[in-house]
């Protein structure tokens, strides 16, 4: 596979905001990246919304930020500041704005970046089924036991890959909520899974992209995986792991 490079100044997609910014689009081979230059004064609910169409963001961003300041205001309330040399995952439904009299400058690698500042009248990419999968997500993360009981089914299995003591197949629900609290022992409840893509037929069948972390004995392990769902109805039934460092995962949970 060959080299490809491209100047995201020179070759990138520029996306002009109503007012006090612009934010450019650039690829090369399999990496997109949206560079953003936020003024002094601008805010996502006056400078993007008209553009957006939408009450708040509804972009997830996975970014990193190169100089200035920034707050966000997420939908619940909930505010954070990110400034130089911070790294960040911001969910959709956020309004965010410049904070002092440096310009903002952020790069953003997410794959739903793609979509930011451009122009409305496309719908929601997501289908019933990922829109589950990314409810399923959200409740792992966060322990919600009754969520997760509302996407998988009764007799759900889920496969797990490997040779390590976690390895085999879990059926029905209570063995495979099991099988969570065994991930939350085993590494103090760091164990996370965070969703990076997701991926549908439209017909029951999606698959995800997420990076795991977790910390055990003192050593903190960061690798990615995937699931491939099939859904009846509304329900999760079948939930088959992948991995993309498998001897690695099980020689962290050997």
């Amino acid at each position: 596979m060959g080299t490809s490079i491209s100047n995201i100044e020179r070759d990138g997609e520029t996306r002009t905001f109503a007012a006090h910014g612009h934010a450019v689009l650039g690829s090369a081979g399999g990496l997109t990246l949206l560079k953003g230059t936020f003024e002094p004064g601008w805010r996502w609910s006056t400078d993007i919304a008209p553009v957006a169409g939408t009450k708040s963001c509804q972009v997830r961003h996975l970014g990193y930020i190169v100089s200035g300041r920034m707050q966000v205001q997420l939908d619940d309330g909930t505010l954070s500041s990110i400034e130089g040399g911070d790294i960040f995952d911001l969910p959709a439904g956020h309004d965010a704005w410049v904070v002092g009299d440096e310009p903002c400058v952020m790069v953003d690698y997410s794959s739903e970046a793609t979509r930011y500042a451009a122009t409305p009248g496309v719908g929601s990419s997501d289908d019933v089924y990922m829109t589950l999968v990314k409810r399923g997500y959200a409740a792992f993360n966060s322990g919600d036991v009754e969520t997760l009981r509302s996407v998988l089914s009764h007799d759900v299995t889920q496969h797990v890959p490997g040779s390590s003591p976690l390895a085999g197949g879990y059926k029905g629900i209570e063995a495979v909520l099991g099988y969570y609290g065994n991930l939350a022992q085993l590494t103090g409840g760091t164990f996370r899974a965070d969703l990076l893509n997701v991926f549908s037929d439209g017909h029951g069948h999606v698959t995800s992209v997420h990076q795991m972390t977790a910390t055990r004995g003192g050593t903190t392990r960061v690798s990615r995986g995937g699931i491939l769902f099939t859904f009846l109805g509304e329900r999760a039934t079948d939930l088959l792991e992948v991995r993309e460092d498998l001897p690695g995962d099980d020689a962290f949970f050997a």
